[in-house]
């Protein structure tokens, strides 16, 4: 087979040129051809791919740049924040700090006048007991007078003191009988008398209140009704038991308003004033008798009207229920 390739070019005017190649050099040159073709080819493509990735770190890097950036300002807000709230958190130390001091200056100033109004109005029940002859078992008062001393303040239990002293106090003036049952004038005393439906010289128990027919009767203390009934010349006749060894008498009523067993309070209504029984008009029959014996109801009665009393139980109490919560907030702190 020969080596040579014979190649004849013939133009439109019959002339013709031919070539004389060596199919060596021609396959040589065709692989050459396809080689540069394909290292072009394959470096295009390389560049191509190259500059893509470039392009896709390129954002990669500026998104990263972005988040740091991004958590950066992050940072510094919440390091601003947290100096702030370090900030509002030492105001408000300091402002409870305060407010604890004006809280405690306030408290004991409260503390101390509760005190003294719980140990004054104490003092004046135990004067209203004392005056009636009720033992109250207590320390008596003593005069202030050609005496002194350095102040010092009440002792932390002074409160708890007088609060069981009051206690004490209240439990006894709620049973014992004071002020009046009605608030007509004293018609007929406690004692020695004479009777005036026979005229003949007797010993009257209790003291009798003019009245008008209908009037309210009052309770004069906190007790149990143990009798409410007719009582021949007593007439309608109501008995209440103070669980103390006091007990009252009610006589002469137009109606009872309690029945025996109820339970009563100072200041209720238990009856109205009548004219039943042995009687001459209308007016209530009062007794108060102690350990079942008579006493005069006059002391009792002048000790103070029926409605002040029951002011000082509320005040007394009022002041009781100040202490006790300043107790407890004392306690809190």
């Amino acid at each position: 087979m020969s080596d040579h390739l014979h190649i004849l070019i013939t133009g439109d005017e019959g002339k013709g040129r031919s070539f004389l190649l060596s199919k060596r050099k021609i396959r040589s040159t065709v692989v050459c051809i396809t080689g540069l073709l394909l290292t072009f080819g394959l470096t295009s493509y390389s560049a191509f791919n190259s500059s893509k990735i470039n392009t896709n770190l390129s954002n990669q890097v500026a998104a990263l740049h972005s988040e740091i950036n991004d958590l950066s300002n992050k940072l510094t807000n919440t390091t601003n924040s947290n100096e702030s709230l370090a900030g509002q958190v030492n105001n408000l130390k300091e402002q409870n700090s305060t407010q604890e001091e004006l809280f405690q200056q306030e408290k004991a100033t409260l503390l101390n006048t509760a005190v003294t109004e719980l140990e004054e109005r104490s003092n004046m029940i135990e004067r209203i007991m004392c005056n009636i002859g009720v033992d109250i078992k207590d320390a008596p008062s003593v005069d202030s007078s050609n005496s002194g001393g350095p102040y010092v303040m009440p002792r932390e239990d002074a409160g708890k003191e007088l609060l069981y002293r009051s206690d004490k106090f209240l439990q006894t003036i709620l049973y014992v009988p004071l002020g009046r049952p009605v608030p007509g004038r004293v018609s007929s005393r406690y004692g020695h008398r004479t009777d005036p439906v026979n005229g003949k010289r007797g010993f009257h128990e209790g003291v009798d209140l003019k009245g008008r027919s209908g009037d309210p009767i009052l309770a004069t203390a906190d007790g149990t009704v143990t009798k409410a009934f007719w009582n021949g010349g007593y007439g309608k006749y109501i008995e209440i038991a103070h669980g103390n060894g006091y007990v009252t008498k009610f006589a002469h009523m137009k109606k009872m308003l309690v029945k025996k067993g109820d339970k009563v309070t100072r200041g209720q209504k238990i009856g109205q004033v009548g004219n039943s029984g042995r009687s001459t008009g209308s007016h209530l029959h009062y007794e108060i008798c102690f350990n079942k014996k008579p006493v005069n109801p006059a002391k009792f009665m002048h000790t103070s009207k029926l409605n002040q009393a029951a002011t000082i139980k509320e005040l007394n109490a009022g002041t009781k229920s100040k202490v006790k919560h300043l107790l407890v907030a004392e306690k809190t702190l």
